[in-house]
């Protein structure tokens, strides 16, 4: 144990001088810091099972800590998913409230690329027809997304921005039991933010 504290405290002694030297670099590059902001976003979202994808709308908000590190928060409406299988129709709908954790490369002033990971509470209703079943349901599921995007600063107070997630939700792992039915998909989004 104590052969590998030495090498480790001797990298972190060594590593402190450059993250700080990169952190201040990083904050003179970065045109949005420090803030919080609000706005409308549209996406697309196509599940793996699903016949076809939709367009959804909803509102996100971003809190930015400091030029490298911010947290997302958005609610969306997201409707018109058809799947079959087993001879059964089922069309869902989904409100999905998810929160994620966004690491920005700010490469300058114009460009702010970002991985992001995240987590969501999906209130899921489901309208089944078919031999089985004809009737109409709703549960939460949770699931999580991990994504790149690229924000586009317009000035200090106002960004575009533009995403791709992988939501990985799968409702035979939550409370009710489709089988074969499966919802993780692809997600794209663009958005506008107003920072304060």
């Amino acid at each position: 144990m104590k052969r590998l504290l030495l090498p480790l405290f001797v990298l972190s002694f060594l590593t402190v001088p450059l993250l700080t030297q990169a952190q201040s670099t990083s904050s003179d590059r970065a045109a949005i810091k420090n803030t919080i902001g609000f706005g409308p976003r549209l996406g697309y979202y196509k599940a793996a099972d699903a016949d076809q994808g939709n367009l959804y709308g909803g509102v996100q908000t971003r809190l930015r800590l400091g030029p490298v590190l911010g947290i997302e928060g958005s609610v969306e409406y997201r409707a018109g998913q058809t799947y079959e299988f087993a001879g059964q129709q089922l069309q869902t709908k989904f409100v999905p409230v998810t929160g994620s954790l966004m690491f920005f490369a700010p490469v300058s002033k114009n460009f702010a690329p970002y991985g992001l990971a995240g987590i969501g509470a999906y209130y899921t209703i489901y309208d089944a027809e078919g031999p089985l079943t004809d009737e109409n349901d709703n549960e939460f599921n949770f699931g999580y997304h991990l994504g790149l995007g690229l924000e586009l600063p317009i000035n200090s107070n106002a960004a575009l921005n533009a995403d791709y997630r992988y939501m990985f939700l799968n409702p035979d792992k939550n409370e009710q039991n489709f089988d074969d039915a499966d919802f993780s998909g692809n997600v794209f989004t663009v958005g506008l933010m107003f920072y304060l």
